[in-house]
């Protein structure tokens, strides 16, 4: 009995300082090249396969923006459909002049395999 309400108690105070917030990836930032960039993805209303991701700000490093995108995509598909693969229709592994960069923000687009 004793053993159930520190559990209980442990789980509470856990729960009330973000613990479950960090080890579910909430508040969690990746660098990249050790630098941290504001990504964020869309995934279409109509076909939630397909998404577009945007990275900003690109000036900080056009290699790192990319892998930056290519993390956002690969964790959207692996936790919506359990699978990493992408089919870039704009992707991050087109040549630099390819690439849609508009105000700093990496434009990037594509579709998880499903």
């Amino acid at each position: 009995m004793r053993g159930a309400f520190i559990l209980l108690l442990t789980a509470g105070l856990l729960a009330g300082c973000g613990v479950r917030d960090k080890i579910q990836g909430a508040n969690n930032r990746v660098a990249f090249d050790g630098v941290y960039f504001k990504s964020q993805l869309s995934a279409d209303k109509d076909d939630p396969l397909s998404f577009t991701v945007t990275v900003a700000p690109v000036g900080l490093g056009l290699d790192p923006a990319r892998e930056a995108g290519r993390y956002e995509a690969t964790k959207y598909c692996v936790r919506n459909f359990g699978n990493s693969e992408v089919d870039w229709a704009a992707g991050p592994d087109a040549d630099a002049d390819k690439l849609t960069i508009i105000e700093d923000t990496l434009h990037l687009s594509g579709r998880c395999s499903g």
